[in-house]
């Protein structure tokens, strides 16, 4: 397979994640745990061992894994008060948020045009968010996706660090591990008795969680990471276009323009990073 066709099935993967969230009816927090935890066992099986690292390491590694877990149960909790829409549109904050972090923790330089195309990602979020509900404010399911977004990118800003000391694969192994320990004391109930429900879970698991990230990985193997980054922008507007032909959910017109608005900062921000 051509390399380029790594990020572009990625993102087809991953966009079906809002789809099956939505498809299921099992409580927010027992998603989380069950796709973090099927993608860790897939982590394993590649791996095969657990490797230890210095301390240091292995603290960091223990707060990547709780930021993981959060951005997860929050995003998932999203769901329940929003539509797809609403909880995708968040995710474009994701590389902005980042880079504002990355200035915080290591230092890097934001020069004007990244501050202009991030505020243009800012405004674009904010206008479809509250839009959304005709400027009376933003629901509580879009709150939970932006604090969901919050943890991300926490996660990939400390994973940044421990991505390069541990490997990609020790690394993904242990936070996915971590992050399963975390969320198994917020499930109110392990049970899943329904066989669709195991196929949504195990979708979400392997296919979004494991999978997506495999792909994405052969792609920074291959292609230029601002290329990768710009492909990944079209997950969150094939998530927006499953939910209209599958759910039959619509936008609005200010979801449509403030969307627009984000992913031309987006790609701007990204090309220029």
């Amino acid at each position: 397979m051509k390399p380029v066709f790594y990020p572009l099935l990625s993102v087809l993967v991953a966009s079906f994640s809002g789809i099956l969230i939505k498809l299921s009816s099992l409580p927010p927090a027992t998603i989380a745990f069950y796709r973090v935890f099927i993608a860790s066992l897939f982590f394993f099986l590649v791996k095969r061992r657990v490797e230890l690292f210095s301390l240091k390491k292995e603290v960091l590694s223990l707060a990547t894994g709780f930021f993981l877990a959060m951005h997860f149960f929050f995003w998932v909790s999203a769901f329940n008060h929003t539509t797809v829409a609403g909880a995708v549109i968040p995710l474009t904050l994701q590389p902005v948020l980042t880079g504002l972090l990355s200035w915080l923790v290591y230092g890097e330089r934001l020069s004007p045009f990244r501050i202009v195309t991030g505020s243009m990602v800012v405004a674009g979020v904010v206008l479809a968010l509250a839009g959304k509900e005709g400027f009376s404010g933003i629901s509580r399911g879009d709150l939970l996706a932006v604090i969901g977004v919050v943890f991300f990118c926490g996660y990939l800003v400390l994973g940044r660090y421990l991505n390069r000391a541990m490997g990609s694969m020790n690394f993904s192994l242990k936070t996915h591990a971590l992050a399963s320990t975390v969320l198994a004391f917020l499930v109110p109930s392990f049970r899943v008795v329904e066989a669709r429900e195991w196929f949504i879970l195990i979708g979400l698991g392997v296919g979004c969680s494991f999978l997506g990230y495999l792909l994405i990985n052969l792609s920074l193997k291959y292609l230029p990471s601002s290329v990768v980054g710009v492909v990944l922008v079209g997950e969150p507007v094939l998530s927006i276009l499953w939910s209209f032909l599958l759910l039959g959910e619509t936008v609005t017109f200010f979801e449509i323009i403030g969307f627009i608005v984000a992913m031309i900062g987006l790609v701007l921000f990204i090309l220029k990073t």
